[in-house]
């Protein structure tokens, strides 16, 4: 090979070379602008598409073979600089602050690191999140060097006040984060930096109420934004601020424009949804419904459809009161579109009608239970009151124990033990019945009915203190505090022991007597002398505060003495019975059980010893 063949083969060589890792930077670059006009039309919430994660992975991948594969390329610097926005996209935060560490050292100095050390300040807020961030931030807005090519200052000045504003936002200071946005619009260095910095400014202004703000730059946006997908989003938001801010007409006619253009065909169903909350705003119910009826028809299985049948089944809910039909369109959101917003909410009001028709239903057959025909009511009433009385002795009847009960035997005692057990699971389904009208569906007078109806109707129950509370409360937020004051002194005076007559002691600052535990002290001291006595002072406990929480330490504490003090047999079973019966889940309960077991053993055992000594005797 002659001497000029072999200069023109390391000339062809040198440009082959030179036009790969050129091609190779290249594509990198390709690759990372289309991901970016991407990433900036995606909105915070949303994550990374699958196209611009791949773009980002290409883009990474390409520098990487620059910077490996061509240590002498004049491209090294770009591709580390590029490579460190790549992954900051991908969320890689440490991998892009090493990559900038990189450039640092290996390139001392490029012309690049000015670029670098603003990337190096993201990569350490999103790191850290550090108040130094902010501060250096706002030093390299101050000390941008003035002999940098006029359109990088640009670029770099506008995504300095992008990144300061949104630590501003992270630390809840409005007006910097806005002003900095403004300023990051004025200092963007093409259209698309420009007008999506006003839709930022928008979006952040939205969030803030802040809506003549938010209308300005959505309007900027619509008349120059290069994406349609923020034009459309733009247009939809200005319906939107319309009708919050009750702009019926200019609403409308907004609405009216853009469904009869094709060009924006992509937001109809969401229109038409502005439009039904628009005569809902209104007070044109009807019109609001049949547009709602009319998108889960026109436009199936969108996000619009499911809010729709969320629309639907509020408003059956609240207005009508239809529960079967309302758990029908709350069903409806999830099938529809399972990424819906309100598919979380949907599933819990579901549930909550689903848990309002069974407990509906325990009350129908526990009234049928207890009551039996409607007509026998009132008499049950009485009974029930009657049965309570003997299971809780009332303390101003001068009639003893001993006489009140000697007609009953013991199934009667079974039989009134489960009569006053069926009356607290009443109580129960009857608060859980209220609290769901009241709480959940916003219906406090039909849920104050059944708190009533604890409180006034049934006899003392577990639950009757927490009715207390609750129709106080309802009756505060309906206006009634005459009413809901005399509702927290009778809870105060009849159960004071009870959590919610702390916690109403607690707001009013009262300090309140442990009464029933006074009481408990007075018959411990007198049960080793006199256990009869004693007997009798924890009786009158339960019949002062028949729903203390120390009932059932009092009831067995009265069965103990039965039981070892005074030999009294039968009489200790009835009260132990009486423990396991209303109080099946304590642990008094589980003692009693044992002591159950283990006397009627002992009194078969007799039994049986008696038996086989009257056989005895018969035979002589």
């Amino acid at each position: 090979m002659n001497k000029l063949t072999k200069r023109i083969f390391l000339v062809f060589a040198l440009a082959v070379w030179g036009c790969a890792y050129f091609n190779t930077f290249y594509n990198a670059t390709q690759y990372f602008e289309e991901a970016e006009q991407e990433i900036v039309a995606t909105s915070k919430e949303e994550q990374l598409s699958k196209k611009s994660e791949e773009l980002l992975d290409k883009t990474i991948a390409r520098c990487n073979l620059v910077v490996a594969n061509y240590p002498e390329s004049r491209f090294r610097d770009d591709a580390l600089l590029l490579r460190a926005k790549a992954q900051y996209y991908k969320g890689e935060f440490q991998s892009s602050r090493g990559s900038l560490e990189r450039l640092n050292l290996d390139f001392p100095e490029s012309p690049l690191l000015n670029e670098a050390r603003l990337w190096t300040i993201r990569c350490k807020w999103k790191i850290e999140s550090s108040q130094s961030s902010l501060e250096e931030t706002l030093n390299f807005i101050s000390e941008l060097e003035e002999d940098v090519r006029l359109s990088q200052i640009k670029s770099l000045r506008s995504i300095a006040h992008t990144t300061a504003s949104e630590i501003y936002q992270a630390y809840g200071e409005v007006d910097s984060t806005l002003a900095h946005l403004v300023r990051a619009a004025e200092s963007a260095s093409n259209r698309l930096d420009r007008m999506n910095a006003h839709y930022v400014i928008a979006e952040r202004a939205y969030e803030e109420g802040r809506l003549n703000v938010a209308l300005e730059n959505y309007r900027k946006v619509i008349s120059a934004h290069p994406i349609p997908k923020r034009v459309e989003a733009s247009h939809l938001q200005i319906v939107r601020i319309y009708r919050e801010m009750e702009m019926w007409s200019e609403a409308s006619k907004e609405i009216e424009e853009l469904t009869t253009n094709e060009k924006f065909s992509g937001i109809r169903a969401d229109l038409n949804l502005e439009l039904a909350k628009l005569y809902e705003m209104q007070g044109r119910d009807d019109e609001a419904r049949k547009r709602y009826e009319s998108i889960t028809e026109d436009f199936p299985k969108t996000a619009a459809s499911a809010e729709s049948y969320f629309a639907l089944g509020t408003a059956t809910l609240y207005d009508e009161k239809e529960y079967g039909q309302a758990r029908k369109y709350f069903d409806n959101v999830e099938r529809e579109f399972r990424e819906s917003t309100f598919a979380p909410s949907a599933r819990v009001r579901v549930q909550e009608i689903d848990d309002l028709l069974l407990v509906t239903e325990a009350i129908e057959q526990l009234e049928t239970t207890l009551f039996g025909d409607q007509v026998k009511k009132e008499e049950a009433d009485e009974k029930a009151i009657t049965e309570a009385q003997l299971l809780q002795p009332n303390s101003k009847s001068v009639v003893k124990r001993e006489e009140k009960t000697e007609n009953f035997t013991e199934e009667s005692y079974i039989e009134i033990s489960d009569t006053t057990q069926l009356y607290q699971e009443l109580s129960q389904r009857l608060y859980s019945a209220g609290e769901l009208k009241a709480f959940r569906f916003g219906d406090e007078v039909e849920g104050m009915k059944y708190f009533e109806r604890i409180v006034n109707v049934l006899p003392p129950t577990n639950s009757t203190a927490q009715a207390l509370y609750s129709l106080s409360y309802l009756y505060d937020v309906t206006g009634d505090s005459v009413q809901a004051s005399h509702l927290r002194d009778q809870l105060i005076n009849e159960y004071p022991d009870s959590e919610y007559a702390m916690e109403v002691a607690l707001s009013q600052s009262l300090t309140l007597r442990d009464a029933p535990a006074e009481l408990m002290v007075q018959g411990e001291k007198v049960t080793d002398r006199d256990p009869k006595k004693a007997i009798e002072l924890y009786e009158s406990v339960l019949a002062q505060y028949p729903n203390t929480r120390y009932a059932p330490v009092i009831l067995l504490t009265i069965a103990h003495i039965y039981d070892r003090s005074l030999n009294d047999l039968d009489r200790a079973l009835e009260v132990y019975q009486q423990i396991t019966s209303v109080y099946g889940k304590s642990e008094q309960a589980q003692f009693a059980g044992g002591r159950i077991a283990l006397l009627n053993k002992f009194k078969e055992s007799i039994a049986d010893t008696t038996a086989s000594s009257d056989s005895t005797n018969n035979g002589r």
